[in-house]
Parts: C-alpha cells; sequence; structure tokens
C-alpha cells in the first residue's frame, strides 16, 4: 500500500502522528538539570529530562576534575513544568531558575506549535484529498448500460 493508493488514509496518519508529537512537546512536564556556581551564577551545561513526577534538588560538589581551576559548583535538577505552566520552585531559583528553563522550553515550544500546525494543515486538507482504493479508481471507467436496457433485463425482455 503507497501513498499515492490512499491519499486520504495516510494525510490522517502524518496528522494524527503530528497531534501525538505536538501534545508531547506541549504538554509533558521537563526537568532541567544544570551547573552554577559563585563565581558565575548563569546556567550552564543545561540538559534535559521529561518527567512526570520531579522533585526539585540542589546539590553542590567540586568540580576538581572537570576544570583547571577547581572550585565549588552547584548542580541544580529543577522540575520547570510545561509550555503553558511555571515550575513550582522556578521563581524561587531566580534569575537562574527562569533563565534555564527558558532555555529548554523554547525549542519545544517552536517544535510543538509546528506540530500543531502540520497536524491541522494534514486533517484539513485530508478531506480534500481522494479517498483512494482500487474501487474508487476503476469507478469513471466502469461501463454502465443505459437505463432502457436496464429495464428490458429485469422484465425479461
Amino acid at each position: 500500500m503507497t501513498p499515492l493508493d490512499h491519499p486520504r488514509r495516510w494525510a490522517l496518519v502524518a496528522a494524527a502522528a503530528a497531534t501525538v508529537a505536538a501534545g508531547w512537546f506541549l504538554l509533558v512536564p521537563i526537568t532541567a538539570v544544570y551547573v552554577t556556581s559563585a563565581d558565575d551564577p548563569v546556567p550552564r551545561d543545561v540538559s534535559t529530562r521529561y518527567s512526570w513526577w520531579t522533585t526539585e534538588q540542589n546539590f553542590t560538589y567540586s568540580d576538581a576534575g572537570l576544570s583547571s581551576s577547581p572550585h565549588t559548583v552547584n548542580g541544580v535538577r529543577l522540575n520547570c513544568g510545561n509550555v503553558f505552566t511555571v515550575g513550582p520552585a522556578e521563581a524561587v531559583l531566580a534569575p537562574e531558575g527562569p533563565r534555564a528553563c527558558s532555555r529548554v522550553e523554547t525549542p519545544r515550544c517552536i517544535g510543538g506549535l509546528i506540530a500543531f500546525t502540520v497536524a491541522l494543515l494534514g486533517a484539513s486538507w485530508a478531506a480534500l484529498l481522494p479517498s483512494g482504493g482500487a474501487a474508487s479508481r476503476n469507478a469513471g471507467a466502469r461501463y454502465r448500460q443505459p437505463r432502457s436496457q436496464r429495464r428490458a433485463l429485469k422484465r425479461g425482455w
């Protein structure tokens, strides 16, 4: 089965997949894991985790093996919420908390909106596409007897 045989079905499958992707990007909460220090409070080494239930953690450690001048750094795991909400402790860790969350949420928001747009376009274009299949492909080429001949065959003439 190729996309050319059933274009409406494939457009609806693509729209459903884009809807799931948009829901994932926009609604699933995200956790930002980053590192700050007293010398440089700007978040760095920001990574993301997708999770429904996250507890915020602050942990302090020395990066003696990671940098040429060892100093104490603060590692943070912060629940940023989803694209439409703010995490419960995001504002408490200002200014680096909102800054780190915006670094991980901006690409998700853009990707989610693009996926949602693709889903809407796919669903609306699916109504304009032919349903496809062998029956609809051959429907126009089918021979149909004139009405007078069909009536004559019914009456047994």
